[in-house]
């Protein structure tokens, strides 16, 4: 058999009918070979078998029955391990780092501080898209805001469902008793969303108010339901 670099078959029959090679393919334009580049094992091609015609396209060797090398034109899988919610809960752990940077810029131009809620939810809109591409604002008014918040929706490309994402900025009026009532109210919320699978909370704690980060995300991360969660504390 001889193949073109790109995969593209010139011809099963080499052996057989050596007019049938060229010495480059007639589809792409790629160089051709004829036998492993490590080993030097020919191609298996066709079969002549008297009076049968082979029927069917033929298809090249992912690799090398001698000394198993891929060929040129195999494509290894490249599976990622890295899922949306790491990625979302990297990003959400070095938030910290972005906010003291942004503190200090160039000359007399004034810092961007995160002072609240709406500040987290600025810097987030701006953030978030680097590292997915449908990132969408999910506007409600809950009983503990005295004005529209906004969270985030992570939408996947390929299931139409979210990972939702529900930050708060924590301060002197917002303690842990404080973050829990919100938090029992946002799980409702988006419990009630068929098309939310994951509920992520963010707590971006710059001045380390809470006590115990580590038993906040704890309790946090239980997942009652379907809805799936996890606690971010973020300092």
């Amino acid at each position: 058999m001889q193949v073109c670099r790109n995969g593209h078959v010139v011809t099963d029959r080499l052996l057989a009918s050596p007019a049938s090679g060229a010495n480059h393919c007639g589809r792409c334009g790629a160089g051709t070979l004829d036998r492993c580049g490590t080993c030097g094992r020919a191609l298996a091609g066709a079969v002549s078998v008297a009076g049968l015609v082979p029927i069917g396209p033929p298809a090249p060797p992912a690799y090398c029955s001698a000394c198993g090398a891929a060929f040129p034109w195999t494509r290894r899988p490249t599976a990622s391990s890295v899922t949306p919610l790491a990625t979302l809960e990297t990003l959400l752990r070095r938030l910290p780092r972005a906010v003291r940077q942004l503190r200090t810029r160039h000359a007399d131009r004034p810092p961007f501080r995160v002072e609240d809620d709406r500040d987290l939810a600025d810097l987030l809109r701006a953030l978030l898209p680097l590292h997915f591409d449908d990132v969408r604002p999910e506007s409600r008014t809950p009983s503990y805001a005295e004005a529209t918040r906004t969270d985030f929706l992570i939408v996947s490309p390929h299931t139409g469902r979210a990972i939702a994402l529900t930050a708060k900025r924590a301060g002197p009026d917002l303690g842990e008793a404080a973050l829990d009532v919100q938090w029992r109210e946002d799980v409702a919320y988006y419990e009630a969303r068929p098309d939310c699978r994951v509920l992520v909370g963010l707590v971006l704690d710059l001045e380390n108010r809470v006590r115990d980060a580590a038993a906040l995300e704890t309790a946090w991360s239980r997942s009652p339901g379907d809805l799936e969660l996890h606690g971010v504390v973020a300092s």
